[in-house]
């Protein structure tokens, strides 16, 4: 879906910050960590343009930045619909002039069960939402941050992206895995261009996402706490704060990089 009039711009931030003036495209950034993504690249100066599916909690989100002092925009975008991307990529340079951050974070995890007894529609469908979404994002993303003579991708490729993890979500694991591919790809390939891509390998993170998986299970809940050495799983703020770094221009010599940050799960 195209841009709609009912989404809101404000006005560029004034707020002083490591990444004043820069402009950012979040998606999935209605709740969990691509919502924390985007108040930290706002709260760091950045107009942040807001991409996902639910239009209420996208209006939210842009409210709370724009109280806070920022700059936002809310464009509902389904990232498995590429007129949907080229959309939100449109809107970031009418708006706020240019595209100079992204963190293609929107996903979820689709069909499970035995690898066997998977549908091939099914996997279709789960590789799309976890790996072509990504490519349809960059497909644009790249072109305007030439345009703007470099930028900062940043792909969530999840701790599963590194780690294989026999639950009976293979589709999701290498949909992840492919992602870590895309990123080292598009690295090289965007380099010259002073582009650079990162990917940020993220084990359990307490979002709604995690939430609903869990319920009410204190033996879920404590069977994904003991996956991490440290003991507790992650908060959406701590990974906001390393797609900030990734973004900004103390990570510039980082490129075709995974930064693992797992609670030492994959240490073990």
């Amino acid at each position: 879906m195209t841009e709609r009039d009912t989404n809101r711009s404000t006005r560029p931030g004034s707020a002083p910050g490591r990444l004043h003036g820069k402009v950012a495209l979040v998606t999935g950034a209605s709740s969990g960590i691509g919502e924390a993504a985007a108040k930290a690249l706002a709260a760091q100066g950045a107009s942040v343009v807001l991409a996902a599916r639910r239009e209420t909690e996208l209006d939210r989100v842009a409210g709370e930045i724009t109280a806070a002092g920022g700059a936002a925009l809310a464009v509902r975008t389904d990232v498995t619909v590429d007129e949907d991307l080229a959309a939100a990529v449109r809107a970031a340079e009418r708006h706020f002039g240019g595209l100079d951050i992204a963190f293609n974070n929107a996903g979820a995890l689709g069909s499970t069960g035995l690898l066997e007894e998977q549908k091939p529609e099914a996997w279709a469908e789960d590789i799309t939402l976890v790996l072509t979404s990504v490519f349809l994002s960059m497909r644009h993303e790249l072109p305007a941050m030439r345009r703007r003579g470099g930028g900062s991708i940043v792909n969530n490729a999840s701790q599963l992206g590194v780690v294989g993890f026999g639950a009976g979500i293979s589709s999701y694991v290498a949909g992840k895995h492919g992602v870590v591919g895309l990123t080292k790809a598009a690295a090289l390939e965007y380099a010259r261009h002073n582009i650079r891509v990162n990917a940020l390998a993220l084990a359990t993170v307490d979002t709604p996402m995690y939430r609903a998986s869990v319920g009410d299970s204190r033996e879920m809940a404590d069977m994904f706490t003991a996956l991490h050495p440290l003991g507790r799983i992650g908060s959406p703020q701590e990974a906001a704060s390393a797609v900030a770094y990734l973004a900004g221009d103390e990570a510039a010599f980082f490129t075709g990089s995974v930064l693992v940050m797992d609670g030492g799960w994959s240490a073990q």
